[in-house]
């Protein structure tokens, strides 16, 4: 592209930028005058844009660096706006707000102050500014489609169009802080198995708080909403654990961070999820202790093997264990949706039992597991004994 090319896609790119800033100005008169169906109008409108301008004039790869980082600033800062005033609005009218949107703004909020700052530390240090990542692509549109939900009133999509922008959001965030803070000269980029296995340890919290988002101990009372989320995050989290390993082995990136990564992963994921099952009554305090001691004594057994330079491989009996797990956590949080218990001929009556049942059997053949890792790493254990 010559010189002159460039000079007009980026001068057509700055004014697309202007007209988009524009749009969403309107937005926010349109919010305040009470024209909510309008603002939503334009919220379509200033996506679209978005899209034109960052696909068909690429302005990513034509626009100088601190002229993109402060049009990114300008745009962010638009959007916490708009978000912000949606909040105040629905405060003023209905003398409450939902508290699900004010975690949002502060987030917004939060993730704008922390990609400027670290865009100009990157910008001072003379170097490039990376293009938008797919996870923030993602999560400008959630957050644009989310201003449009909440604009529109749609009570059945509002928390789950938040609480994706929510995730997304953390996780353009976590990416763009890992890209700063590596240093290319000394450490490799994490491998896509890796990456895949820290998204286990990053949702885990998030999990946390979907569970207990009523506040509520009594996991029955919770949005069939969050209910749903928590059974497709821990679907989830089976997927990426099924995947880690395939994509390691298959592309040749088999990595010793990786093989420690995995079970770790796996332990602080589901961990967390029977700690949830003890304060909604699913799982008794013994099981989850017995389930917590076999955990923590195989890590420390790998521990002590790794020592003395050895790597303890995974068991046919910890890959059993891990897979019942799996599927006895997704059995208990499907059988806690309402539809799919009525669904299921007879389930309703078996339910009352049903969870402790499950959690008696993944007890069981995590102790079996566990004393069959003993069993095999006698040769270990003589070098301590």
């Amino acid at each position: 592209m010559t010189e002159e090319k460039v000079s007009d896609v980026r001068f057509r790119s700055r004014i697309w930028s202007i007209l988009r800033a524009a749009i969403f100005v309107c937005v926010i008169c349109f919010i305040w005058n009470g024209m909510l169906k309008t603002a939503a109008g334009f919220v379509v409108i200033a996506m679209a844009m978005g899209w034109v301008n960052l696909y068909q004039l690429r302005s990513e790869e034509v626009e100088m660096p601190y002229y993109r980082l402060w049009l990114n600033v300008i745009d962010g800062a638009l959007s916490f706006v708009v978000m912000a005033s949606i909040f105040v609005h629905d405060l003023l009218k209905e003398e409450s707000a939902e508290k699900l949107l004010a975690v949002g703004c502060v987030l917004l909020l939060a993730r704008l102050i922390a990609h400027t700052l670290f865009s100009l530390g990157v910008l001072r240090e003379g170097k490039q500014l990376p293009r938008k990542r797919r996870w923030s692509k993602l999560c400008n549109i959630s957050i644009t489609v989310t201003m449009a939900v909440y604009l529109l009133n749609l009570e059945d999509y509002q928390q789950i169009c938040m609480v994706t922008s929510m995730l997304l959001m953390g996780a353009s965030t976590a990416a763009y802080a890992y890209w700063y803070y590596r240093d290319p000269a000394h450490r490799k980029p994490l491998s896509i198995a890796s990456q895949l296995t820290m998204s286990r340890i990053v949702l885990t919290p998030f999990f946390l708080w979907v569970f207990f988002y009523d506040n509520d101990l009594d996991y029955s009372n919770n949005s069939l909403v969050f209910k749903v989320l928590s059974l497709v995050m821990v679907l989830g989290f089976m997927l990426t654990d099924f995947l880690d390993g395939k994509l390691a082995r298959a592309m040749g990136e088999v990595s010793t961070l990786g093989k420690y990564l995995d079970p770790f992963s796996d332990k602080i994921s589901n961990m967390t999820i029977f700690m949830c099952f003890i304060a909604t009554g699913y799982a008794p305090v013994w099981m989850v202790a017995v389930i917590y001691f076999r955990e923590s004594s195989v890590e420390t057994l790998r521990t002590l093997a790794a020592s003395e330079g050895l790597i303890m491989p995974a068991r046919r009996s910890g890959k059993w264990k891990t897979a019942l797990q799996g599927m006895g956590i997704v059995g208990i949080l499907a059988g806690a949706i309402d539809p799919i218990r009525h669904f299921i001929p007879g389930f309703d009556a078996i339910w009352p039992y049903f969870p402790q049942t499950i959690m008696g059997i993944i007890t069981l053949v995590t102790v079996v597991s566990g004393v069959d890792y003993f069993v095999a790493s006698k040769h270990i254990l003589k070098k301590f004994v």
